[in-house]
């Protein structure tokens, strides 16, 4: 029984460490709220939100951000009510805080969970007192974009959903594809677009060594001869070039709108659940890991 209760710990720290691992990366101001000047007339803080839009979700973060400070908006009378109010129907339908400046310093990058619904992070800047120093504006909010998460964030939206941000790739044939992880499609794209180059090389220079016999010979029949073939190696070379042109435009087009491949990365926080089970053959603890 003992190594039992031993085991189970052991599988308890694990998995709790295991959560943490899973859980999606914040942003910096998130980890530690950043500090003000001493004395000004305005806080920030942070709140998370969920919704099936970016606006529901926003919602929800300004509520959260609320709720944590509350303590600072009960001074100038703003209640729970309020904030309940603000998750619903967002900021500025509650008359109290129209009194007050007001803002979202900054945000992060809608945070896919799933098809229908994503996470936000918000940093606000809210008033303390509309009577006293007018030192809102002072705040520089430029010092709080996490350029850094947002990228990332971008990144593992696109491995979840499939929609990738534009890239310079998509000018590169094949480069694109490769990158959304759609293989067969970028190697398509780089084998038929070097055929075609190669196809333009080769018959350009027989064009040319045609054309260059043409000029060393004064029989007629030769001359015939080597006319014709230099005309058909021009015609298949303009083929090759309208080919190469086709497929770069349709590599561009498909590089920017197509779908890439889901690479299916957890996102969100993981939760473990535990319940004791006994059948007639065997009997112990299951665990479920959720994402």
């Amino acid at each position: 029984m003992k190594k039992l209760a031993f085991l189970t710990a052991l599988m308890l720290i694990g998995m709790n460490a295991f959560s943490q691992a899973v859980t999606e990366l914040r942003p910096f101001w998130v980890k530690q709220v950043p500090q003000i000047p001493v004395g000004a007339n305005y806080f920030v803080n942070w709140g998370v939100g969920e919704g099936r839009t970016e606006t529901e979700a926003t919602n929800m973060a300004w509520a959260d951000a609320l709720q944590k400070s509350l303590h600072e908006l009960g001074v100038v009378g703003i209640t729970a009510q309020d904030i309940n109010a603000v998750a619903m129907n967002g900021i500025n339908a509650v008359v109290k805080f129209n009194r007050m400046k007001r803002r979202i310093v900054t945000s992060t990058e809608p945070i896919v969970l799933s098809a229908n619904r994503v996470k936000i992070y918000i940093l606000i800047q809210v008033q303390r007192n509309v009577n006293g120093p007018d030192d809102f504006y002072s705040l520089n909010t430029a010092n709080f974009k996490d350029t850094s998460f947002n990228k990332k964030m971008k990144g593992y939206n696109a491995q979840l959903t499939g929609r990738y941000p534009f890239s310079a790739r998509v000018f590169v044939p094949g480069m694109a594809q490769l990158h959304k992880g759609s293989m067969g499609k970028g190697l398509f794209f780089i084998i038929s677009e070097a055929a075609c180059v190669g196809g333009i090389v080769a018959t350009e220079c027989m064009r040319a060594s045609y054309d260059s016999k043409i000029k060393s010979t004064h029989d007629a029949g030769k001359i015939r001869s080597y006319a014709d073939k230099r005309d058909n190696c021009a015609n298949v070379r303009n083929g090759f070039i309208a080919g190469a042109a086709v497929l770069y435009v349709w590599n561009v087009i498909d590089g920017i709108a197509a779908k890439g491949k889901k690479k299916g990365i957890a996102l969100g926080d993981a939760q473990l659940r535990m319940a004791p089970y006994a059948s007639p053959q065997s009997g112990g603890i299951a665990l479920a890991l959720r994402f």
